[in-house]
């Protein structure tokens, strides 16, 4: 299995047009963020939204003003790691070519079973926690997935698993040839903080109705 690796935020946009499962692009926590992200993980959150490119920075702060406690929003690290969501709503609207994306940010992960997403592509980044757990296809057995087997029958090696770093930005391709991931079980049990980005018409069909029926 290839994975196309980026160098940097810029050249994510090149995954479009690759084959590749799965694209990463590892970044270092940025100075300041585990302070903050320990002091957020003690509020319970769940917040949906649409992230237009030409207004992601004040769409986020909208989106999260009534979920973020006031101290941490007055905190000096709340403005960087808002930038750094903005940055990445609008790269990822480049190269999905759309003007805004369905965004998804909370601390609880739910994604128990081995699973492949039912979008052409989706953006993770695991700010705080444990980060996505993703298989190889020499660890997978997609035929016992097909047909709603367990998560122990679908993992034939255990040793092969992979987990993606916080920070690390992460674009899984859906659909048949799609990635088989899920919430790692350190994840489900504790706390963490994940923004999810998904396409427009992601937002129209399904997280805009989750929000109207408040079902969070």
């Amino acid at each position: 299995m290839s994975i196309f690796k980026a160098s940097n935020l810029e050249s994510l946009p090149k995954f479009l047009n690759r084959c590749d499962p799965l694209a990463v692009l590892e970044r270092k926590p940025k100075k300041g963020s585990d302070e903050f992200f320990q002091k957020l993980m003690k509020t319970n959150f769940k917040v949906l939204g649409q992230i237009f490119k030409d207004s992601s920075k004040n769409d986020i702060k909208y989106i999260l003003k009534n979920d973020i406690p006031n101290e941490l929003q007055t905190h000096s690290f709340y403005t960087i790691w808002v930038n750094d969501m903005s940055i990445i709503c609008n790269i990822f609207c480049r190269i999905l070519d759309i003007n805004s994306v369905g965004f998804s940010l909370g601390t609880q992960r739910v994604c128990q079973r081995y699973h492949i997403d039912n979008v052409s592509m989706r953006l993770l980044v695991t700010y705080a926690g444990i980060g996505t757990e993703w298989l190889p296809e020499n660890a997978a057995d997609r035929k016992a997935y097909y047909r709603g087997m367990s998560n122990e029958q679908i993992l034939k090696d255990p040793s092969k698993r992979k987990f993606m770093d916080i920070w690390d930005v992460a674009i899984f391709r859906g659909g048949p040839n799609g990635l088989l991931h899920r919430s790692p079980d350190a994840a489900l049990k504790g706390q963490s903080i994940m923004m999810r980005l998904d396409h427009e018409n992601f937002w129209n069909k399904v997280l805009k109705h989750e929000l109207d029926n408040k079902v969070l």
